[in-house]
Order: structure tokens, then C-alpha cells, then sequence
């Protein structure tokens, strides 16, 4: 049985392509609900793309439509050879979290029972509407091979499959969508004990809470387009130093070495941020600035460095503007090995705490068990 992602049980050094994280998918719906979301998304990414069903004429904000002419946003078609294989290994990854002889979970979050006895302000009650709108698009894109209960899970499956396949990040605008995006970017390696403070390894989040604007609304989408042409260079910059920083920390297995990305790729990210964070002074100064964030796997090793013996879901600082604190435990003993994950990132629309990695904590809680 497979998870449609590969890993690489061996530990190898992942390499960073040419292009860093300058790519991302959008998920999981093919609009763009929040302007102001998507505009900060373009100072990070230098192109978003979306999965877009042949045919479906996308219902755009003029700025995205202008954003599409310009070729920053674009659309993906996924095949059928590509659905028919993510959907054949997506039904083995649920039968094996179904499988009584494993420990790995399928979450509550998905049960249709769940639904029925949960309170409104649960992460279930605002996906529910998403996954029946996903499933209603799965159909009318003609595409049956998935049970229809289970259409919601296979949409967010297949944009984490689409994303590894292309070497693509994930990315989104709400805390409920990265639950469920980051639990299979990686390849769902998670059982019901969510909070274990003896775990090998954790699903962490790393934040960056000084560098976006916090409202670029009332910014013109062809100023904003002419900004990144202009800082282009500071922006790849910017971009390349934090692949480097979060490939190190996820391949991180000691102290001593925990130490060296402190001292050294911590140190490399601050200046690449600060020059890339001057230019931002282009826009209003005094917003506040609002959070993005990734999650990525980790080994326990790193989250315990600056606190010897701390929680290691506590929040601790690593650099400037820059602080990791852990999600999730993850299931490495049941896997054999710890997941090699697809950049899951989230550009904050909710204007979340300070300490984000509490919040994404309860969301992931009540997706994997409420």
C-alpha cells in the first residue's frame, strides 16, 4: 500500500530545486476567497498555481484576473492517468488507516457521523460545506472512483499528490484548510495521540511574525505587481535561505547539530529577511505585521534545544521573527520512518495569536479525534 507522496526511509539529504520554494499550489478551492490573503501571498511565492477542471471558468476578483494575465496565478489541469492513479493509492491510504492492524488514524474530521454531533465553532462544521462542495466537483468533473463520502479527503490527498509530483508547495489562507492539507503532506503519519510529550518526532510549525504587511486591501494589484518585479532578487534570496533553514531543521537528529543550525543557517535567514523586510517599507509602515507560517516534520532533538526538557509544544523563539513550537506528535515508530513532507504553508487571513503553533494545535486536535 502507498501514500502517494514518496519518502526517502533512508535519511538522504533532500536536495532544493533550482526554483527554491518559489512555487506554490493554492488549496483546496479554486477561487480566491480573500483578496487581501492572496496579495500578501505574492510578496512570498513568485508564482501560485491552482488546479482548475477542464471547462470550469473560474469566478475571479478583477485584481486576480489581472494577477492571471500576468502570469502569476496559473491554472493546472490534472489528467486522467494522474486523478486515476492518486485516486487508486489515496483508497489504499484510507484502507490502511481503517486496517485494525495499525495505529495510524483516518480523521474524525472526516466521519460523517462526526458531523452530526459537533458543536458550530468545531473545525468539522466549517469543512463540511467545503467537502460537500468538493465532492459536488468531483462529480461534475465526471471522476467516480472515489466514494463520494470520502470526495473531501481525496481533493485535499490530490493537491498534496500534484504538489510532490511537481515540485510545487502548498498553500492557504485558513488554519481549518491546513489541518487537513498538512496532514497528508505528510503521508498521514499520525495516530489519535496528538499531544505526546515522549514522541521521536513532531509535526512542527515554524512562523515568521515580522516580515508581511498586515493589510494590503487598499494596494493597487499592478503596484503590487511592479514591487515584485523590483525586488525580485531580494525576494529569491529571501526565499532560498528559508528552504535551506527548514530542510535543516527536518533532517535534524542531535543537539550538536541543532546547535549549528542556530548558530549558522539561523544567522544566514535573519540577513536574508532583514534586506528582504527593507524593501516591505514600500508599504505602510505602521501595520502590523502579520504571520505566515510552515509546517514541516522534526525530530524531537530540535524542539527540546532551547529549553532542555521543556514542552516541546511550548513556542520558543529561534532567530528574530522567526519561532517553532509542535503541532502535532507523529507517528515514526508506526511508520518506520519519519515522513518527508510537502511544504504545507499557511499566509494568516484570521489574524491569528502570536504563538500560532497553540492554535494549529487545537485545530489539528479536533480534526484528527473531535
Amino acid at each position: 500500500m502507498t501514500s502517494g507522496v514518496p519518502h526517502d526511509p533512508e535519511g538522504h539529504e533532500a536536495q532544493i530545486p533550482d526554483r527554491y520554494m518559489s512555487h506554490a499550489l493554492h488549496y483546496p478551492t479554486i477561487e480566491f476567497s480573500d483578496l487581501d490573503a492572496f496579495k500578501r501571498s505574492l510578496l512570498i511565492w513568485d508564482r501560485i498555481h491552482r488546479i482548475v477542471p477542464s471547462g470550469y471558468v473560474p469566478e475571479d476578483h478583477a485584481e486576480i484576473v489581472t494577477a492571471v494575465g500576468a502570469g502569476v496565478v496559473q491554472n493546472l489541469t490534472v489528467d486522467d492517468t494522474e486523478k486515476s492513479r492518486a485516486a487508486n493509492r489515496f483508497l489504499d491510504f484510507y484502507a490502511l488507516r481503517e486496517s485494525p492492524n495499525t495505529r495510524l488514524v483516518w480523521p474524525a474530521g472526516f466521519s460523517s457521523e462526526t458531523f452530526t454531533r459537533i458543536n458550530p465553532d468545531k473545525i468539522d462544521a466549517k469543512l463540511l460545506p467545503l467537502f460537500e462542495q468538493l465532492a459536488r466537483r468531483l462529480t461534475a468533473d465526471g471522476f467516480l472512483e472515489v466514494p463520494h463520502e470520502h470526495a473531501g479527503g481525496y481533493m485535499f490527498y490530490l493537491a498534496a499528490a500534484v504538489a510532490q509530483q511537481r515540485a510545487l508547495e502548498l498553500t492557504t489562507d485558513s488554519s481549518d484548510y491546513w489541518a487537513v492539507g498538512t496532514y497528508f503532506a505528510n503521508e498521514g503519519g499520525f495516530t489519535e495521540y496528538v499531544y505526546d510529550e515522549q514522541a521521536d518526532a513532531y509535526l512542527a510549525n515554524l512562523a515568521i511574525d515580522d516580515l508581511l504587511p498586515n493589510d494590503l486591501a487598499s494596494v493597487d494589484i499592478d503596484v503590487l505587481l511592479r514591487f515584485r518585479e523590483d525586488t525580485v532578487e531580494l525576494r529569491n534570496a529571501f526565499q532560498r535561505e528559508l528552504k535551506l533553514l527548514q530542510n535543516e531543521i527536518s533532517r535534524c537528529n542531535n543537539k550538536e547539530h541543532a546547535r549549528y543550525i542556530v548558530e549558522d543557517f539561523i544567522k544566514r535567514f535573519e540577513r536574508a529577511k532583514a534586506e528582504y523586510r527593507a524593501s516591505l517599507g514600500f508599504f505602510r509602515k505602521a501595520d502590523v505585521y502579520s504571520i505566515f507560517s510552515v509546517g514541516l516534520p522534526v525530530a524531537a532533538s530540535i524542539i527540546a534545544l532551547p529549553i532542555a526538557g521543556g514542552d516541546p509544544y511550548t513556542p520558543v523563539r529561534l532567530g528574530v521573527g522567526a519561532l517553532i513550537g509542535a503541532v502535532s506528535a507523529l507517528a515514526t515508530r508506526e511508520m518506520g520512518y519519519k515522513p518527508k513532507s510537502v511544504g504545507s504553508y499557511l499566509v494568516d487571513a484570521e489574524r491569528l495569536t502570536r504563538t500560532p503553533n497553540w492554535l494549529l494545535h487545537r485545530k489539528f486536535e479536533e480534526f484528527i479525534n473531535d
